[in-house]
């Protein structure tokens, strides 16, 4: 059995992987090339997202539960095929990484209290390499029986 936080981040995963143009995104991303932890934007995996967990601060409430917050940060990467300007390509490609994760699946609900988007960034490379890069920094709470991370916890 997997952690609840391990759970979230395959479900996030499975979610990332939906980023199709037949799914009605903008961008042609997700299936079978969703990442974990892998430095898509520096080696230039195209075309890729990476999901990065970073640090979770940790709460114990008065219910019994520990309430965790966790901070992922997903990196994509697609090219521009010389269509459209880097830059508009990679804001399409964060609307598609937010709206992926905020919008669309009712799988995360039973295990996450919230889900938000504190940080978003487009990143720029050489012109000439037609490529479009985003980043997008997510804050996910979720609540735990407290010393027990494989049980969700109600309150």
């Amino acid at each position: 059995m997997n952690t609840i936080r391990e759970q979230i981040v395959e479900r996030l995963m499975a979610q990332l992987e939906t980023i199709t143009l037949a799914n009605g995104y903008n961008t042609e991303i997700g299936m079978g090339n969703v990442y974990r932890s892998v430095p898509v934007l520096e080696q230039r995996v195209v075309p890729a997202i990476s999901i990065w967990e970073q640090a979770e601060m940790r709460e114990r409430n008065k219910f019994g539960g520990t309430v965790k917050t966790l901070s992922v940060r997903i990196e994509g990467l697609v090219e521009t095929n010389g269509d459209n300007h880097p830059s508009s390509v990679a804001n399409a490609l964060l609307g598609d990484l937010e709206t992926a994760l905020m919008l669309s699946d009712t799988t995360l609900d039973p295990l996450i209290n919230d889900i938000q988007d504190t940080a978003a960034e487009v990143v720029h490379f050489d012109f000439d390499q037609q490529l479009a890069g985003a980043v997008i920094e997510f804050s996910i709470q979720y609540t735990t029986e407290w010393g027990n991370p494989y049980s969700t916890h109600d309150h």
